[in-house]
């Protein structure tokens, strides 16, 4: 509480950022928890309240005619988008709506039902599940009704005419819609951390956040997407995606893990590419991840790129890394994970890169 009111007070416009330590202590134990960017969910709105058929009878008024009261709304349920999720984990695959209370006598409407609002992230995409788009939620607390709930029936009141003065009729409240929809995530992270198997993506997101994903020496740690976020002394964060790492040809021949993972990387506004400095030939990494993302999608190798090269604790990494250097046209960041050498330059080179990268559309959503 007192390191946040130091903050705010210590904090206006910072114009040298810098990352903070993380406040809160990591989870003791490693985890592969899943990211989910995209979901198939179920809707089920409310129905509405049966209207009421019924008749006044009071004293000296036996015939008083039909008071039967309308039946209460079914609710909708309406997709928000929020700021505050960077995920689908929090959704269901099914969500059912309440009903509306039917109508009583003496003229009482049931209670329409309250409307089921499900948040979801800011930059969720839409769509039925005939592939087109039917809503895109790009600004904080924006709205979607998904699914619409059923009307009230009406009483035996509202059929009162000159020509039936006694109605027994009344209406049945209609069903609330049943609808099927596919979310997808227009932005997973700022950052996608892009590389072979035992490169070190895993080690690198544990050392500049507080995510836990599994480490180990084995191929194929990581088997979904693992999203950790830097925080700094500006109160912007930055999010920065760990995908399953690749094997050559995994673009066409779906080996490994197969393209699955190009599909997270298309959401990332930047990509990292990680090479590891230990192994002879560095370079030919770095090729071999380019030819990929060239033959999933063009569009990829578009994207802004950085090239880091990790495990310079190595004796030889120095001298590949000097001979890399000479092969590769983008920035090249040497770091060690291990040795936690450049972590700091290259946390504020990310930043660097965020504010590069965000425009004031991407800022105006999340206001």
């Amino acid at each position: 509480m007192i390191r946040t009111i130091v903050r705010c007070l210590t904090t206006k416009v910072s114009l040298n950022p810098k990352p903070l330590a993380p406040n809160k202590p990591k989870a003791s134990i490693d985890f592969d928890n899943e990211f989910q960017d995209e979901i198939e969910i179920r809707l089920i709105a409310g129905k509405g309240g049966d209207g009421r058929s019924s008749f006044s009878k009071t004293f000296q008024n036996e015939f008083g005619g039909p008071n039967g009261g309308d039946g209460g709304n079914g609710a909708h349920i309406i997709l928000q988008a929020s700021k505050h999720l960077t995920s689908l984990n929090n959704i269901r695959k099914m969500y059912i709506a309440d009903n509306g209370e039917p109508g009583e006598a003496n003229f009482k409407k049931g209670k329409s039902a309250e409307h089921l609002t499900v948040q979801v992230p800011v930059g969720t995409i839409v769509k039925k599940m005939n592939g087109n788009m039917a809503c895109e939620l790009v600004k904080h607390e924006q709205k979607f009704i998904a699914a619409r709930g059923g009307l009230g029936g009406k009483g035996n009141y509202y059929f009162l005419s000159n020509m039936n003065r006694a109605p027994t009729e009344c209406e049945l409240g209609a069903s609330g819609d049943k609808k099927k929809y596919k979310l997808e995530l227009q932005l997973i992270a700022h950052f996608g951390l892009l590389g072979f198997p035992n490169a070190g993506k895993s080690s690198l997101l544990r050392t500049i956040s507080r995510a836990r994903p599994i480490v180990g020496d084995y191929e194929f740690t990581t088997r979904q997407p693992q999203l950790g976020t830097i925080e700094y002394d500006d109160f912007i964060q930055i999010h920065v995606a760990d995908v399953p790492g690749i094997v050559p040809g995994a673009s066409k021949q779906d080996q490994g893990l197969g393209s699955q993972f190009l599909r997270h990387i298309e959401r990332c506004l930047a990509l990292l590419l990680i090479i590891d400095m230990s192994v002879e030939r560095p370079w030919e990494q770095y090729d071999l991840l380019m030819n990929e993302l060239h033959d999933y999608k063009m569009d990829l190798t578009k994207k802004p790129i950085t090239v880091i090269g990790n495990k310079m604790d190595d004796p030889d990494a120095k001298r590949q890394f000097d001979q890399t250097r000479q092969y590769i046209p983008y920035p090249l960041l040497p770091i060690s994970t291990i040795e936690k050498i450049n972590i700091d330059k290259l946390m504020l080179y990310l930043r660097k890169q965020y504010d590069e990268l965000i425009t004031d559309e991407w800022r105006e959503r999340i206001k």
